[in-house]
């Protein structure tokens, strides 16, 4: 599929911040969103082609068909968190979008020869091998220099879609 044409699935608006807990209470007082799934997770990556730990603490809110969320890195391989960003700046910090690879697994591996095949990177591919066995996977590129962002792609099984921290795109 075309990179452009994956955008109609765009499905999530990603920010970075220091402080999880103070940017949720922002989005509460500034933007009226009120309930967030939060986690605490640490999970191997596979970042730029290299195993790895990453610990994020972050906060989803589903918004209708949509995501908006907060992460605040902790350990591991956050540099694609907090290099070249200033978290001190604001509270709050535009990272990447994230578009949705809808349907079954099947879909998540054609999404994977793609960018294999587009030649750019992945920053995070989780898991770190394809397990359709798993009900999420996701994959951050590096779309920095076409896009001065990450992209990143999130599939899920369907039996996830409408629970918390997971849009139904087809409602």
């Amino acid at each position: 599929m075309h990179f452009g044409a994956r955008f109609a699935n765009l499905t999530q608006l990603s920010y970075i911040t220091r402080d999880l807990d103070a940017a949720m209470a922002h989005a509460r007082e500034k933007l009226g969103i009120e309930k967030f799934h939060t986690g605490d997770s640490e999970i191997d990556v596979l970042s730029y082609g290299k195993r790895a730990k990453l610990h994020v603490r972050s906060a989803i809110a589903v918004c209708g068909r949509h995501q908006f969320e907060y992460i605040e890195p902790v350990s591991g391989a956050i540099g694609i968190y907090t290099d070249e960003v200033d978290l001190d700046a604001a509270l709050i910090t535009f990272h990447h979008i994230a578009i949705a690879v809808p349907g079954p697994y099947a879909e998540w591996v054609t999404l994977l020869a793609d960018v294999r095949e587009s030649g750019d990177e992945f920053a995070y591919l989780f898991p770190a091998e394809p397990d359709p066995a798993f009900p999420i996977a996701f994959c951050y590129v590096d779309t920095r220099h076409r896009l001065g962002h990450f992209t990143e792609y999130l599939w899920w099984a369907e039996k996830l879609s409408g629970t918390a921290g997971f849009p139904n795109l087809k409602a």
